[in-house]
């Protein structure tokens, strides 16, 4: 009997060869048009759609990350001491629209928002324009000299209307200035207006865990998981009878799960009853669920991305590892970098349209408990001898509001600073013990706190 083996999906083949012969396209000045004057994303937005949408890892992925870059507090500040108020309110209106383009940012290699005013001319906020109905051209013009120029505009397509818009980075003479404005996010080594996507060098295990979920749900909409056949041969065909391998396929057919009953009849007319069990249960599930974890894995990789920030807690720690913390500091990195183009882009329009100087810093999301930490910082700050204990009182007392730990201003010990549980400067100390080999009084805690301030 012949068995015919096909792709898992053909569809899936012919998505990445697009999409890597894309990246084989010379990337030499890939910002002067190709196409006519239209300049090209360097991954095609429909196939990257594609594949973003049928890879649950890779889309949360992108979401996650651009929630971390952008949905955080913005702080702005100038040396002239200029007034940050409009500014301030401008972004706050507008950080969700941003964040939204910047999703389209790491999907596609570059989103963009439109800069939409009230009615009397003034800034209102940043409005998201999805990016499958955006382009790049490129057009040409003389100068007063007779040179050659070029002005770069982003056309976006709504049916059969195409509204042309400036991009904020470019000056642009005043017959453009009736133009909608749009914000543009992208450009970098290879393309002034696009960047690879980061996904891109995982494309490989992408479409494999997408063909892996597809012949899962294949299995199970085909309603047919045999675990194996028993085969019965019997006295011999006639020529009425059908083929081997139409009842093989007859009989797959009609049967449910468990194992399939299979008789066939044998060309011999003396022949024993011979009974025979195949197993066809899939032999190498170990392998395609290692494969599967691998594919998830490189995913994240491509993003630099903690297994744990996507809710994925399969790690065993000790008690008193630290082993998170860790993982999230470095990450905490990884974000801070990625912050930095989208600060130089909220820099350079806040001096354009609001002739403000200053710098943004976005902040960094705190990955854990908030208070925690900042209590675990005083009581460090305490231990080593920087903060005063009147100081860590204070700064303690607003996270336990109900709790007394009130001492008189005029009492010496508020305004001593001590290392360890220690007076600095004095001449006794404790003798070390087992319980204690440094002879010093550890502050860990609130209740080592009350417990000190109650001893002394």
């Amino acid at each position: 009997m012949k068995v015919n083996f096909a792709k898992i999906n053909s569809e899936l083949e012919v998505t990445k060869r697009q999409i890597q012969d894309s990246m084989k396209q010379s990337t030499v000045k890939l910002d002067t048009g190709r196409y006519s004057n239209v300049i090209m994303p360097i991954v095609p937005v429909h196939l990257s759609k594609q594949l973003i949408y049928s890879n649950t890892n890779l889309e949360k992925c992108i979401r996650l990350l651009s929630q971390d870059v952008i949905l955080n507090e913005y702080a702005f500040a100038s040396e002239k001491n200029e007034d940050d108020t409009l500014v301030d309110r401008f972004w706050d209106k507008s950080k969700y629209e941003l964040y939204k383009a910047v999703q389209e940012y790491y999907g596609y290699g570059f989103g963009a928002c439109e800069v939409t005013r009230n009615s009397d001319g003034s800034l209102k906020k940043l409005v998201q324009i999805p990016a499958e109905t955006l382009l790049i051209k490129q057009e040409s013009y003389h100068d007063e000299n007779g040179d050659i120029q070029y002005s770069y505009y982003a056309y976006q397509q709504i049916g059969e209307k195409r509204i042309k818009m400036r991009l904020t980075r470019f000056q642009y003479t005043e017959e453009d200035w009736d133009l909608p404005e749009c914000l543009w996010l992208g450009g970098g080594k290879t393309s002034e207006f696009y960047e690879i996507p980061y996904w891109v060098t995982a494309i490989n295990k992408i479409t494999a865990k997408i063909a892996l979920e597809e012949l899962d749900a294949k299995k199970i909409n085909e309603g047919n998981l045999n675990s194996g056949i028993l085969s019965v041969v019997r006295p011999p065909m006639t020529k009425k009878d059908e083929s081997v391998e139409d009842t093989v396929k007859a009989q797959m057919q009609n049967a449910g799960t468990g194992i399939m009953i299979l008789e066939l009849k044998a060309f011999e007319k003396e022949l024993p009853l011979e009974v025979n069990y195949i197993p066809i249960t899939e032999g190498n599930y170990d392998y395609l669920q290692s494969l599967a974890e691998t594919c998830d894995a490189e995913v994240l990789k491509c993003f630099a991305m903690p297994k744990v920030r996507l809710m994925i807690d399969d790690v065993t720690e000790s008690m008193n590892s630290n082993k998170s913390d860790t993982i999230f500091q470095i990450y905490s990195i990884q974000v801070d970098t990625e912050q930095m183009p989208f600060e130089n882009e909220i820099n350079q329009f806040n001096k354009k349209y609001f002739k403000y100087h200053g710098k943004v810093d976005i902040k960094v999301p705190i990955f854990g408990d908030k208070t925690q930490i900042e209590i675990e910082t005083i009581l460090l700050l305490f231990n080593n001898g920087i903060f005063t204990l009147g100081q860590t009182i204070d700064a303690v007392q607003k996270y336990y509001p109900n709790m007394d730990l009130s001492i008189p201003t005029s009492n010496p010990m508020y305004h001593e600073r001590y290392y360890n549980g220690n007076l600095l400067g004095i001449d006794s100390i404790p003798e070390p013990s087992d319980e204690n080999p440094t002879g010093m009084t550890q502050i860990k805690s609130m209740g080592d706190l009350v417990a000190y301030i109650e001893q002394n």
